[in-house]
C-alpha cells in the first residue's frame, strides 16, 4: 500500500503526518495549528522518527508552538516520542495513562530480548526501530468520556470511545474543519487488532465516528480517508465475530478457530495474522473467564499464525 509520505495539509488548521505503508509501528500523527499555538496528536515509535517529524512540521509550528500533545491510546508507536515534547502539556484518557504504565519502553525492550518465538516475532516486526534512548513521558492531564479544548480559535473535542483497540482509546474531532483524528480506532487498508478491548465496543465506536459527520478521517495507520473506511473496518470486525462465535460454541480453542477461518475477501489485507488476536477478543467477550493475552503470549500467537499463513 503506497500513499503520500510526511506532511499533508488538510485545511482549516488541520495537518496530518503519514508513515506509509501503515504497517507494524508505522503510525500516523496529527497537528492542529491555531493562532499562536498547536496541538500535536500522537508522537511516533522512537526518538529518530519523532524528531524527523517535528523538524518537517517546523514551518507550521514556528508561529504556532506545540503547547499540548494528545495521546490517543497507549501503544508505544503513538507515544514513545513524547519525551521530545516534555515541556508541553500531555493529555490522554485516564485509561490510556494506566495502559502506558503497563506497557512502556522497558516492556518493549524486554520483549525484544526474549529468546523464544515471541522475541523473534517482535524483532521481525520492530527490529528497525531504536528504543535505547526512549524515556517515558506520561500524560500530565487526564480525562474521562470527553474533553473540549481550544487551540487558538479552533474548538477540539477529545472523545473517549474505548476500550476497543486497547484499554483506552480516544478520537479527536475538529468540527469546524470536518476532520477526525481516529488513532487506532481506524486502520485504513490494513488489518485492525483488538489488543485488550471489546470488538462489540469497537463497532459502537465506529458508529459514533460515522455519526459525527466528518468528511476527512486520519486513521492511526494508512492513508487519509473517509467514513467509507470506517464502514469497511466495521464489516471486518463483524466478520470476525460471525466466524469466531460458532467455533467457540463447538469447543474449538481460539488458535484452532483462527487457523480454521477462511479470510476470504480479507485475505489480501496486510497484517492478516492479527486475526488470531481478534478471535481471542471475541472469545473473551463470550467467556469473561478466558485468560488475557499478555505481550509475550500475543506475539507467540501471532508467530504461530504467521507461519501458517506463509
Amino acid at each position: 500500500m503506497t500513499y503520500p509520505t510526511g506532511h499533508v495539509d488538510l485545511g482549516g488548521g488541520c495537518h496530518a503526518w503519514l508513515q506509509p505503508d501503515g504497517g507494524w509501528g508505522l503510525n500516523n500523527a496529527g497537528l492542529i495549528a491555531g493562532s499562536g499555538e498547536s496541538l500535536l496528536i500522537d508522537t511516533l515509535f522512537d526518538t529518530r522518527l519523532t524528531a524527523a517529524m517535528l523538524a518537517r512540521l517546523a514551518p507550521v509550528t514556528a508561529e504556532a508552538r506545540v503547547r499540548r500533545v494528545v495521546n490517543t491510546h497507549g501503544n508505544g508507536d503513538h507515544w514513545f516520542g513524547n519525551h521530545l515534547l516534555a515541556d508541553a502539556e500531555i493529555i490522554s484518557s485516564a485509561a490510556t495513562l494506566a495502559d502506558m504504565r503497563e506497557a512502556g519502553p522497558d516492556q518493549v525492550r524486554t520483549l525484544l530480548a526474549d529468546p523464544g518465538r515471541a522475541g523473534a516475532v517482535a524483532r521481525r516486526l520492530f527490529g528497525g526501530y531504536r528504543f535505547e534512548d526512549v524515556v517515558p513521558a506520561y500524560p500530565t492531564t487526564t480525562f474521562d468520556r470527553e474533553l473540549t479544548l481550544r487551540v487558538g480559535t479552533i474548538d477540539v473535542r477529545l472523545i473517549e470511545v474505548g476500550p476497543a483497540h486497547t484499554a483506552g482509546d480516544t478520537v479527536v474531532h475538529v468540527p469546524s474543519a470536518g476532520v477526525i483524528y481516529a488513532g487506532d480506532i481506524v486502520f485504513a487498508g490494513c488489518t485492525p487488532i483488538a489488543w485488550q478491548g471489546s470488538i462489540a465496543n469497537w463497532l459502537r465506536a465506529c458508529d459514533r465516528i460515522a455519526a459525527l459527520g466528518a468528511h476527512t478521517i486520519v486513521p492511526g495507520h494508512g492513508p487519509v480517508t473517509t467514513v467509507a473506511a470506517v464502514r469497511a473496518q466495521a464489516a471486518y470486525l463483524r466478520f470476525v465475530q460471525d466466524e469466531a462465535a460458532p467455533r467457540h460454541g463447538r469447543g474449538m480453542t481460539f488458535t484452532e478457530a483462527a487457523r480454521d477461518i477462511d479470510l476470504g475477501e480479507y485475505a489480501a489485507l496486510p497484517e492478516r495474522e492479527r486475526l488470531i488476536v481478534n478471535v481471542h477478543a471475541v472469545y473473551r467477550e463470550l467467556d469473561p473467564l478466558t485468560p488475557p493475552l499478555d505481550g509475550p503470549a500475543a506475539f507467540e500467537c501471532l508467530g504461530e499464525l504467521m507461519e501458517d499463513l506463509l
